[in-house]
């Protein structure tokens, strides 16, 4: 049931906590377009459904200001070494990418499910290979990711509880990041926070066809991000036998149906590979067996939690993020290496939930207020766990946990301000903002050099914040009982300065370091941003064939490939100048494909002529191996350059 702030010296119902919840039902008429108590507000396209005339302006000033910082310059933001050649190569040929192939020839995928970067290629094969092309569909994402939470939290909670949601998931530093990159983490919190809202609307109305819509858009985030997507499985599983209105028969029937739902839509790409025989199909990344299995439950899960598999490559590691050398553990989604990317609203986001938990506890099997809290809680819960458990090599992996903080937060925003006539409740305004605004300063303290000005920014508002409010509240207190803030003027605008000065206070550090972020400054800490500078620019001097690819060209003599590189920072090279490579041993270098004897096969058939072997310890691989005692290198003199040779000749005809 929609939610607003009680209005002031109207009695609280006796089933009704002081929270401002349940509100909007006593004093609306749902669809009607009417307010009993403050007038009548006309159904229009700004007010649809009754609801407050300024909602609808302030989301779309809020996604306005949130989609022109995320495209601000964003053709000056790198690419993604890994992801970006990858896209090009998508782009070029159906068949790399449908496949998710890294080359255009398409003889080996990415280490990841292609979902993401098949909808990154779209607009690339469209308008042409450039930046913006590629990063438009990730901007799209996180301004629509904004806009799914208001409307969500709006249904659960309240119209001003959503837009507070949507200004905190606006401003977090992950999400300003992830925006201008092609890491597919944004697209898999859209995706999962669409998958939400259909669960919501099933819980709430009992009806089986949004149940399977989230199974469906689950499916397609798993597509994006593998077993990632699956982790709030559970969540929606056990809220929906608790909380929908069907017998339990149908509950446990329409769940079933949802899970197979689920599986289906999950396993497209994968039976594909599947069924495709391995010779017709390029080689799966990350894995000794090709195998599609083995790339998704082995290489990007198991090893994740500590757990070898022999079939895949990779290190297993386990303990949350590592800082320093060290484990963080259960200290991972606290750290300010974490927290700063999306955790500045924790306290407010705590207090939301405690608040919204110890009011409906007692409520209804089916109460919606609650299961949408315990959804939000057991979403941050699930990969807070996650991250301390598993390996956590990125901190953008993080922006899994911004959706639920963003929500809590603008909940308990609106719950808590609705405290602020009420007896004793009325302090826990005030000591939030200080807790809100102690935790920042915290964080921000712990990059002094980053942003040298926010630490006492953040205090100096905080501190005037918190003795604003306990002031304007222990006045208000004082006057009589039917003299509130709404007769006495200028104690109102004392309220409202005070507000305003309060959202300063929570939301300046999390702003200032997102769009710091977006100036394209590694002001923070954010691996994004830090992980994407040795990207490199598709325009410009990346295009210009450099000294030893004009060698190479040269010396082609009508070789498919113009050369067999090893692993996908040298091959990017290639891709981006628009030359046919093969990418030896994948991603890491040392996956083995192709085999040596079937890189002996390609040279015979005078495929493939020159290789050129990595500096990055794969000289040990069986593929360097053999190359280093049948090839020739080049020394580096021949193309411009100095240095050890790392390009080897082998023509048979040197030999």
């Amino acid at each position: 049931m929609p939610v607003t702030d009680i209005p002031p010296r109207q009695p609280l119902p006796a089933s009704r906590p002081p929270t401002g919840h349940g509100a909007a039902a006593d004093t609306a008429v749902p669809g009607s377009g009417e307010r009993t108590s403050r007038g009548v507000v006309a159904e229009s396209w700004l007010s649809p459904g009754g609801r407050p005339r300024w909602a609808r302006p302030l989301l779309l000033f809020v996604a306005a200001v949130a989609g022109a910082g995320y495209t601000w310059r964003l053709d000056a933001a790198p690419l993604h070494p890994y992801y970006g050649p990858a896209v090009r190569s998508m782009s070029s040929s159906w068949r790399s990418w449908w496949f998710g192939a890294v080359d255009p020839e398409g003889t080996i995928t990415l280490d990841k499910l292609p979902g993401a970067f098949q909808l990154q290629a779209l607009p690339a094969r469209l308008f042409g290979f450039h930046h913006w092309s590629v990063l438009l569909p990730q901007v799209l994402a996180a301004v629509a990711a904004v806009c799914v939470l208001y409307g969500f939290v709006r249904r659960w909670h309240s119209p001003a509880a959503g837009l507070v949601a949507a200004a905190a998931l606006a401003t977090t530093p992950v999400v300003a990041v992830l925006a201008r990159s092609q890491i597919p983490d944004m697209l898999l919190v859209t995706l999962l926070l669409i998958a939400a809202g259909a669960w919501h609307r099933a819980v709430t109305s009992g009806r089986l066809t949004p149940l399977l819509g989230c199974g469906i858009l689950v499916g397609l985030a798993f597509g994006v991000k593998m077993t990632q997507a699956w982790a709030l499985l559970p969540v929606f599983g056990v809220l929906h036998l608790v909380a929908a209105p069907n017998p339990l028969r149908t509950r446990v029937a329409h769940l079933a149906l949802a899970g197979v739902t689920t599986l289906a839509a999950s396993s497209t790409w994968i039976a594909t590979m599947l069924l495709v025989p391995a010779t017709d199909r390029p080689y799966i990344d990350g894995t000794v067996d090709n195998s599609p299995l083995t790339m998704v439950f082995g290489y990007n899960a198991l090893s994740r939690f500590g757990v070898d598999h022999g079939a895949s490559i990779g290190h297993a590691r386990s303990g949350g993020y590592v800082s320093h050398g060290v484990s963080l553990g259960w200290k991972t989604m606290l750290s300010a290496p974490i927290a700063t990317q999306a955790g500045w609203l924790y306290p407010l986001a705590l207090l939301g939930l405690v608040a919204g938990l110890a009011w409906r506890w007692r409520a209804a099997r089916t109460d919606q207020l609650r299961a949408g809290y315990l959804l939000w809680a057991g979403w941050l819960g699930v990969h807070a766990a996650a991250f301390t458990i598993g390996s956590m090599p990125h901190r953008y992996y993080v922006i899994a946990a911004a959706s639920p903080v963003a929500a809590l937060a603008g909940a308990g925003a609106v719950s808590l301000w609705s405290w602020r006539e009420r007896p004793l409740l009325r302090w826990v305004v005030p000591a939030a903002v200080a807790g809100t605004a102690a935790w920042s300063w915290h964080l921000a303290a712990a990059y002094p050099k980053s942003l040298p000005w926010l630490p006492p920014a953040v205090l100096v508002s905080g501190t005037v914040a918190t003795v604003g409010l306990a002031i304007v509240i222990w006045r208000a207190s004082s006057l009589p009982p039917r003299c509130g803030t709404a007769r006495r003027p200028a104690l109102r605008v004392a309220v409202l300065t005070a507000a305003a000065v309060a959202a300063i206070a929570v939301f300046v550090g999390p702003t200032a370091w997102a769009v710091t972020t977006q100036d394209g400054v590694a002001a923070t800490p954010a691996s994004g941003a830090a992980g994407y500078r040795g990207g490199g620019r598709v325009g410009g001097a990346s295009r210009r064939p450099s000294p030893l690819i004009r060698y190479l060209a040269a010396h082609r003599d009508g070789r498919r490939y113009l050369v067999a590189a090893q692993g996908s920072r040298l091959a990017r090279h290639y891709t981006y100048a628009g030359q046919t490579v093969l990418a030896l041993g994948g991603y890491s270098g040392n996956v083995p494909f192709p085999t040596t004897g079937r890189l002996a096969d390609l040279i015979a058939q005078r495929d493939v002529r020159f290789v050129q072997l990595g500096p990055y310890g794969n000289r040990r691989s069986a593929i360097a191996a053999w190359v280093t005692s049948h090839c020739v290198p080049i020394e580096p003199a021949a193309y411009g350059q100095t240095g050890d040779p790392s390009v080897y000749d082998c023509d048979q005809n040197k030999r």
